[in-house]
């Protein structure tokens, strides 16, 4: 309801109740009409103070008093005058007085702390509270003023909710049914109904609009969107498992992607649409159970609008609803052909493409308007249809639109520096870091990419960020390893040790063996049903111990490598970088471990903004240490930022599918958790440390080799003391994995 309606429709109520109030609300209406800030901040107490008092208290009707002098003298009449009307829907929801005040005060607070934000902050209110509750509500204004501290205008638009990261929280943490609330149920469905096993995951949230809505599927498996807003949570899981039921149809009867080339838009709409029919045609066969679910999304008709968009869904619906008829002559037309096509070669998929042309051109001498821009596919569980085209515009849009938003960060950092005026070396170290991000970011496209996303820990409001980061799994590109091999042969001593000394470690995994007749310790499941068999007046059984008995060696070692910018500098006098010496370590380590029969995986780890975090494959569990792993190793280069979180979560979640009986996460890096993205100098501190306590729980082992002389204890802060190693002269790297060993036989 707007203001000026709230106003005319409660004047009566509120003039009577008004006479009705106490001292306490006569003495606060006084004030503020003597105070000098206008009638339209006056009035707007008068009308809307009598509605809170009636939903919550006077008290409370007093407390906004108070609040509207305070606002009016810190952000001006225009915000002062929007309060008492924010406030009367706010105490229509919130109810009591303890809620209220709190409100109250989470403004107040916004007031003192960033007064020019406050009207920002009112307008999205209502939507806030109505979707995400008091709590969220709380964190989010919390999570506001915190930017203030290195950006006001951000944090300003962060309370209007046009900051993208302030969209992000609010759909995540309102009530409409998300992906991640079914992640699990919704995996186990699609098995279920398909016996398919692909991953599923939620379409990034820096994907184009029409892939955000939709749900899509490719090479790397099924996407679906964080949510459909504007179905409630029971639609919405319907939807889920319509749009699993769709791609499914696809991947099991599209058999090869349609070539764009010269088409259309508007043919490649016509052509996906009976390509949709024909699989779900197809699929029926099989499962005729799927027509419910999936007709109940059909809703156009002929009543509607005769224009593309809509002619195109009376068609999807005319195709899967038999009782469904509709007198268009492109319609009744389309079905036709359709139905004469499937029933002469359902299997065929080309005559999709030839009735789909011909329809295309019909509606193209019709004169009948369509935008590709803002077209997207009806009815809303069925797919954007990008998995069965091959486009000419091809990377993928999804990695192509974050390549576009972390360029453009990048530019704005660029000219903040020119702005600063740095000194010329300064510049040429500029220059060389960009030109070796570039070059980083064209192995990229080459590479074959996966999209994981993982949450982020906000320290200010000590709540994750579901979905905040995006890592991009990649093998890591090969390069000639001449001169890591050299390296090696000259590093044989601390081999041989490193050897012997993984040998010796105490990493033996142990079972316990019940119901012997001779052990080391009672088994006391066996003897409660003894003694259960002896009142019973039964011969009990007399194998009532148990012995421990070793597996064997049992460990598996993650080794994740920092490749930052900063890695690229000279580790000593010799002339080698920090990232050779990572690079030589890493060697080592695993040629040592194949010897003694322990598994271990190495990883390249770098960041450019949390959308794109890089996590580069050098060696996986149970690959052998071949030429291959030497040149991928030798292919790691130095370039861009350390967010160290979501790497070691990914860490944690490689390591998780392991059964070994001891699991060790081994970051080698040279400097503080940073990225350009990030202005607050604890917030990545303060995720790594959450991350590290998560794997902890998880029964995962973290050390990390701090490099170089870092004055700021960052490493203690994030590991804890003892399972830090740092090495200021970084030519002992090789021998200090001689270290860690030591702690594994403790």
């Amino acid at each position: 309801m707007t203001e000026a309606a709230t106003a005319k429709t409660n004047t009566v109520e509120t003039r009577e109740y008004e006479r009705q109030l106490s001292a306490v609300w006569t003495k606060a209406l006084s004030r503020i009409a003597q105070a000098g800030y206008g009638e339209t901040v006056t009035q707007a107490y008068r009308t809307c103070g009598p509605m809170v008092a009636e939903a919550v208290s006077e008290e409370a009707a007093a407390d906004l008093g108070r609040l509207v002098s305070w606002i009016a003298i810190r952000s001006g009449r225009r915000a002062s005058a929007r309060v008492p009307h924010t406030a009367a829907r706010a105490a229509q929801y919130l109810k009591t007085f303890t809620a209220f005040s709190e409100w109250c005060a989470l403004l107040e607070r916004t007031g003192r702390d960033l007064p020019e934000a406050v009207e920002a902050l009112l307008e999205t209110s209502d939507r806030s509270l109505a979707e995400i509750g008091l709590s969220g509500y709380r964190t989010f204004v919390g999570m506001g003023l915190a930017l203030r501290l290195t950006n006001r205008e951000k944090a300003r638009l962060f309370l209007a909710g046009e900051d993208p990261e302030a969209r992000h929280f609010l759909d995540r943490q309102s009530s409409v049914l998300r992906f991640d609330d079914e992640e699990l149920r919704l995996k186990t469905f699609h098995a279920a109904l398909w016996g398919q096993l692909p991953p599923i995951v939620e379409t990034p949230a820096t994907a184009p609009e029409q892939m955000r809505r939709r749900a899509g599927f490719g090479r790397d498996g099924i996407r679906l969107p964080s949510g459909f807003p504007g179905f409630d949570r029971a639609d919405s899981l319907k939807l889920y498992h319509a749009a699993l039921a769709h791609v499914g149809a696809h991947i099991a009867f599209t058999r090869q992607v349609f070539e764009r080339k010269s088409l259309k838009p508007l043919q490649v709409a016509v052509i996906s649409l009976l390509e949709d029919a024909r699989v779900e045609r197809l699929a029926l066969q099989k499962m005729p159970g799927l027509r419910s679910l999936w007709s109940s999304f059909h809703t156009m008709d002929a009543r509607s609008a005769d224009l593309a968009t809509t002619l195109m869904a009376r068609l999807s619906r005319t195709l899967i609803d038999p009782e469904y008829s509709d007198t268009n002559g492109w319609v009744e037309k389309g079905k036709r052909l359709f139905e004469e096509a499937f029933a002469a070669t359902p299997n065929d998929q080309t005559f999709c493409r030839r009735i789909g042309g011909l329809l295309a051109n019909d509606l193209g001498q019709m004169r009948l308007q369509f935008d590709a821009r803002t077209y997207v596919v009806q009815p809303a569980y069925r797919d954007d249809n990008l998995g069965i085209w091959t486009f000419d515009e091809e990377p993928d849009l999804i990695e192509m639109d974050v390549a576009v938003e972390t360029e453009g960060v990048r530019l704005e950092q660029q000219e903040r520096d020119e702005a600063d005026r740095q000194e010329p070396e300064e510049e040429e170290k500029r220059e060389e870091e960009a030109a070796a991000a570039e070059k980083l970011r064209l192995r990229d496209e080459d590479a074959v990419t996966r999209l994981i996303t993982y949450p982020e820990y906000d320290h200010v409001s000590r709540r994750m960020r579901p979905d905040w980061c995006t890592v991009h799994v990649t093998e890591a590109p090969r390069k000639t390893a001449t001169g890591l091999l050299r390296s090696l042969t000259q590093e044989t001593r601390i081999q041989s040790s490193l050897t012997s000394l993984i040998s010796s470690a105490n990493v033996n995994a142990f079972q316990r063996e019940r119901r012997l007749e001779t052990g080391d310790f009672l088994d006391l499941d066996a003897c409660i049903d003894a003694q259960a068999s002896r009142r019973n007046r039964e011969i009990p059984d007399p194998r009532i111990f148990g012995r421990k008995s070793c597996k064997g060696r049992d460990l598996d070692i993650l080794l994740l490598i920092d490749q930052s910018h900063s890695t690229g500098e000279p580790a000593g006098e010799g002339g080698a970088s920090v990232l050779d010496l990572e690079r030589l370590s890493a060697a080592i380590m695993a040629g040592a471990m194949e010897t003694t029969g322990d598994n271990c995986a190495l990883a390249g780890f770098c960041s450019d903004t949390r959308e794109t975090v890089r996590y580069a494959r050098v060696k996986d569990f149970g690959q052998p240490v071949d030429q291959g792993v030497y040149e991928r190793l030798a292919g790691l280069e130095s370039a861009f930022s350390t967010r160290l979180g979501p790497v070691m979560r990914h860490g944690g979640r490689e390591l998780a599918e392991r059964t070994a009986y001891r699991k060790v996460l081994l970051v080698v890096t040279d400097g503080e958790p940073s990225d350009i993205d990030v202005d607050d100098p604890d917030y990545l501190l303060e995720d790594a440390r959450f991350a590290l306590r998560e794997l902890a729980m998880a029964g995962i082992d973290v050390f990390c080799f701090s490099l170089g002389d870092n004055r700021n204890d960052y490493s203690g802060r994030i590991f804890g003391g003892k399972n830090v190693r740092k090495l200021a002269d970084l030519s002992r790297l090789p021998g200090a994995l001689l270290g860690l060993y030591g702690e594994l036989k403790k």
